[in-house]
């Protein structure tokens, strides 16, 4: 399938520096229009609403995994079920390689209550075939029944399985959408303070950082135009967490961004957590962090797992791809 080509609003050699934000309008044709219609209207009607209270978690999970098995899947990797520890994984793997020259430790979504690997192959089976990739896929714990931050530590296990596979840490990545996009930035953290090698780079996805609205946030006026996401559903998960007071770990906002992996963030113009990535993409310059923001334009929380559907998911995979594929050069 031909990636689409968008237009962005700076060149090619500005998104390379430091703090770089891209902005993409939506691919012209019929097709983007028709197929982001449509995804629009049934995520508001089948998904938005069951997504938070006053539904329990059963029925929320149940409704991710029943509207991430429409989307489909990329033929050119295959999905390998496997075990680390106490953790069931997916490794998912390209068709054509007997061994990958590189691997990304993807988080998913589902903010720490819901999803799975299996909710989430819609992505990652694209980002093996566009990037030559073995990607791990963790079944991590899920709060309530595993509150923080369990699910830290089952990204590390996982991480730690890589290294021991034999993949180098330049060789690596770690990436996530929405809870795995926070995951990716804590699980970092984390093997940083184990004294671990840190990735060649981070992708995150509509990363959740933060269950609050930030200081001078815009989500209110995006709520309505999220068919997604709303903001009642992260005082459940806060309360299903259980997050003690002042724990090293229990809040991004407050970490050392100094000396991490170059990042790419991607978000959608009309979420309700579109602050989280623009915290992070300033702060992290700041910090010296190398940091690239790409934002979509009308697109929403993790429209990438439209992939195959509409032709602006499929490029911001692609962006992905070619991102990771600079950084593992370096």
């Amino acid at each position: 399938m031909t990636t689409a080509t968008l237009v962005a609003s700076t060149s090619d050699s500005d998104v390379r520096q430091a703090g770089a934000v891209r902005h993409y309008d939506p691919p012209a044709g019929a097709r983007e229009a028709v197929s982001a219609a449509l995804m629009r209207g049934a995520l508001r009607v089948s998904l938005k609403p069951f997504l938070g209270p006053p539904w329990p978690f059963a029925v929320q999970r149940a409704a991710l995994l029943m509207g991430s098995s429409l989307m489909p899947q990329d033929g050119r990797a295959q999905v390998k079920a496997d075990r680390i520890v106490h953790m069931p994984v997916e490794r998912i793997v390209p068709r054509s390689a007997v061994r990958a020259p590189h691997a990304i430790l993807y988080l998913h979504g589902g903010a720490f209550v819901a999803g799975s690997p299996r909710t989430h192959r819609s992505i990652t089976r694209r980002l093996c075939a566009l990037t030559g990739a073995e990607v791990l896929v963790p079944h991590y714990r899920l709060a309530p029944e595993h509150p923080f931050p369990a699910q830290i530590e089952d990204g590390v296990t996982a991480y730690r399985q890589l290294l021991a596979d034999g993949y180098p840490a330049e060789r690596l990545a770690i990436a996530g959408d929405s809870a795995g996009g926070h995951l990716t930035l804590m699980v970092t953290v984390a093997l940083r303070e184990a004294g671990l090698p840190l990735p060649a780079a981070m992708v995150m996805m509509s990363p959740a950082f933060s269950l609050q609205p930030l200081p001078d946030t815009t989500a209110y006026e995006r709520e309505p135009r999220d068919p997604m996401i709303r903001q009642a559903w992260g005082q459940d998960v806060e309360r299903a967490l259980r997050v003690p007071h002042g724990h090293a770990w229990g809040d991004p906002l407050q970490q050392d961004l100094r000396d991490l992996p170059p990042a790419l963030l991607q978000v959608g113009d009309d979420e309700v957590l579109f602050d989280n990535a623009t915290w992070y993409n300033d702060a992290a310059t700041r910090a010296g962090s190398h940091s690239e923001l790409e934002i979509y334009q009308r697109r929403w929380h993790v429209f990438q797992a439209h992939a195959g559907l509409m032709p602006s998911a499929d490029h911001a995979l692609a962006r992905q791809a070619a991102f990771l594929q600079r950084c593992w050069q370096r």
